[in-house]
């Protein structure tokens, strides 16, 4: 409910549809049946599914991370309890997360907002190729600067919002570690770190990748 929450609206709205995608032949004859418009249904489908993309790797990555803080600490209830605790709870600040970033990258009132988000990532990127010593640049290159004195009202909302979410989404995983696996404070919190490394994990893994490749 939480992923058409998120996808459904952008694919209403236009984003991701691709008017010159035909649809397959099987998917049409199905269609048709019905009385569909193949191509419109399958060019709202397959938007849907890559609005959804993003957010159900985001989850896929948050379950597996948190099971795996709760099984390090020895508290685990069960992989359902995970499921109960992400899924359900913690997805809908997953949404809430990327909604805001969708509108940062979209609206055009909120560039100083965007570029502040931008920079950001790029200084976090950039932080792991200095420690792992490797030659790598970004396409966009070292930002000097983070531009945090270019952001409108509007962007600061944002801005904003989208810190109140990410807390929410890491104190949600720290009550689901405390009700629903049992953890102790410190346990649920170690659970909590462990989702928060993830971003870590997974760029210092691309950079590797990278180089080897």
């Amino acid at each position: 409910m939480n992923l058409a929450a998120y996808a459904a609206p952008l694919t209403l709205a236009g984003i991701g549809v691709q008017s010159s995608q035909p649809a397959p032949e099987n998917f049409a004859s199905v269609a048709g049946s019905y009385g569909i418009d193949p191509a419109a249904s399958w060019q709202l489908l397959a938007a849907f599914v890559q609005n959804s993309l993003f957010i159900s790797i985001a989850t896929a990555i948050t379950l597996v991370t948190f099971h795996v803080g709760v099984l390090i600490v020895r508290d685990s209830q069960g992989i359902v309890q995970s499921m109960h605790t992400v899924v359900y709870t913690t997805s809908a600040y997953l949404v809430a997360t990327f909604s805001a970033v969708w509108y940062l990258t979209n609206q055009a009132g909120v560039s100083g907002a965007r570029q502040l988000i931008r920079n950001l990532q790029a200084a976090f990127v950039y932080a792991i190729i200095d420690a792992l010593g490797a030659g790598v640049q970004l396409p966009g290159g070292r930002p000097d600067t983070l531009g945090v004195t270019t952001i409108s009202t509007e962007g600061q909302w944002i801005l904003a919002i989208l810190t109140l979410t990410l807390l929410y989404y890491l104190f949600s995983l720290y009550l689901g570690a405390r009700i629903n696996h049992r953890a102790t404070r410190s346990n649920a919190a170690i659970a909590v770190v462990a989702v928060a490394l993830s971003p870590i994990v997974y760029v210092t893994g691309s950079i590797v990748a990278y180089i080897v490749t």
